[in-house]
């Protein structure tokens, strides 16, 4: 099924871009064969996600339906919800690592690089009302005894195993663990 909505996806983007899409189209931008797209054109007919128009004996023109609207948007809602409960997540993660360094007497969280989550560790940081920095200039860091320095994960290969060889913390392996004193410090 999701699999078959990630396709009707695909059809409703081409429909949006060209609604006169043939199916060669359709097939091309979907990386499926013609004999294959037909298959689907008519499986989603039959659904209701798709309306086949008779243009004349060799054409069809195609529209998404309510239907098919209707299921890309419960697609859209479902993806969102998950992404709130990773986020949620992560969240929680972040909060309880940073409230792990504050209670080994660091007074500082420090962001090496660019980070997706970067807004998360922010709010780890002031709801354990702990001082939060990021340094964007990657020379040599220097990390200090109070410092709990984490490395962002969208920096280069070369720049993250520099860091982590300094001392800092992958964020992907402390999102990753489950808080445990023994990982960390």
């Amino acid at each position: 099924m999701e699999q078959d909505l990630a396709t009707l996806q695909l059809i409703s983007n081409t429909l949006k871009e060209d609604p006169n899409a043939s199916q060669r189209v359709l097939a091309k931008k979907t990386n499926v064969s013609l004999g294959m797209m037909n298959a689907i054109l008519g499986r989603f007919a039959e659904r209701g996600w798709i309306m086949l128009t008779n243009v004349n004996k060799r054409k069809f023109a195609y529209a998404l339906t309510n239907e098919g609207m209707r299921e890309l948007r419960k697609r859209g809602k479902n993806f969102v919800e998950k992404t709130f409960k990773i986020a949620n997540s992560y969240n929680q993660i972040m909060t309880e690592e940073v409230a792990l360094a504050k209670k080994h007497g660091k007074t500082k969280v420090v962001l090496y690089g660019e980070s997706y989550v970067k807004f998360l560790l922010e709010y780890a940081c002031s709801k354990n009302k702990i001082e939060f920095e990021k340094v964007s200039e990657l020379k040599e860091p220097e990390i200090k005894d109070n410092e709990y320095a984490i490395a962002g994960e969208m920096n280069d290969k070369e720049t993250k195993e520099k860091l982590l060889k300094a001392g800092c913390t992958d964020i992907l392996e402390l999102i990753q663990s489950n808080s445990s004193e023994d990982k960390i410090f």
